[in-house]
C-alpha cells in the first residue's frame, strides 16, 4: 500500500485485515517491489511491474471490494461459489477465487436474490449457487425470487443438507451450514425445479 491519504489508507487496511492479507505501508515516492500496490490515482507511481488498485475504484461495498483485491492477487480459478442454507434465517457464504469474501444471515429470499444480482458484477468465468434443499419451501422461495439469474447467469445445484447444521450460536450456525453446503456437490437443477 502506498498512500498518504488517510481515508484511502483506512479503507485499504479495513479490507486487507478482513481478508487476512498481510501488507506493508509505504510512501508513494519510495522505491519498492510489490505484486500489488494499493494507492490513489493522484499518488500512483508509474513504471514497474506492479498491478495497481486505486482507492477511487472501490465501491464501498465490502463484498465487491474484497473480490476486486482478491481477483488481482489470486492466480486461482475465476470462480464464484455461493452456498445458501434456506430457512427462517438464510445463511449465505460467498467464495471468490477460493477465498471467502462474504458471509451473512438474511431474513428473506428477496435479499438473497439481490445479493446474487450484485455479485454478477464480478468477473467470474464460472458462477455456481449451491442451494440446500432440506427445507423445500425456503429453497423454492429463493429459486422464485432469483429466477432471473439462476440457471442463466449461475449454475444451480441442489445439495443434500443432512448433517450440515451443527450446534452453536444461531446466526453462526446458519453461516457454517451454508459453508458446508457450498463444499458439497449437488445435483444440477433447472428452473422451475419440481424434483423436491
Amino acid at each position: 500500500m502506498a498512500t498518504t491519504d488517510g481515508r484511502a489508507f483506512y479503507g485499504f487496511v479495513s479490507i486487507l485485515r478482513r481478508l487476512g492479507i498481510p501488507f506493508s505501508a509505504r510512501l508513494p515516492w519510495e522505491h519498492f517491489q510489490a505484486a500489488l500496490v494499493l494507492t490513489t490515482r493522484g499518488e500512483a507511481v508509474h513504471g514497474g511491474g506492479s498491478a495497481l488498485i486505486f482507492y477511487e475504484d472501490l465501491t464501498g461495498d465490502p463484498v465487491l471490494d474484497s473480490a476486486l483485491i482478491l481477483s488481482t492477487l489470486s492466480g486461482g480459478k475465476e470462480e464464484l461459489l455461493v452456498g445458501i442454507d434456506p430457512g427462517r434465517r438464510i445463511g449465505v457464504i460467498v467464495q471468490y477465487r477460493g477465498a471467502i469474501v462474504h458471509e451473512g444471515v438474511y431474513g428473506d429470499p428477496g435479499s438473497v436474490a439481490s445479493l446474487l444480482r450484485k455479485l454478477l458484477s464480478l468477473g467470474a468465468r464460472r458462477r455456481i449457487v449451491r442451494l440446500g434443499f432440506g427445507e423445500p419451501e425456503g429453497a423454492r422461495a429463493i429459486m422464485r425470487e432469483a429466477s432471473d439469474v439462476l440457471g442463466k447467469d449461475y449454475s444451480l445445484e441442489l445439495v443434500d443438507e443432512r448433517n450440515t447444521t451443527g450446534g452453536g450460536i444461531r446466526t453462526r450456525k446458519d453461516v457454517e451450514a451454508a459453508l458446508r453446503i457450498s463444499r458439497r456437490r449437488g445435483r444440477p437443477a433447472l428452473l422451475p425445479d419440481t424434483a423436491f
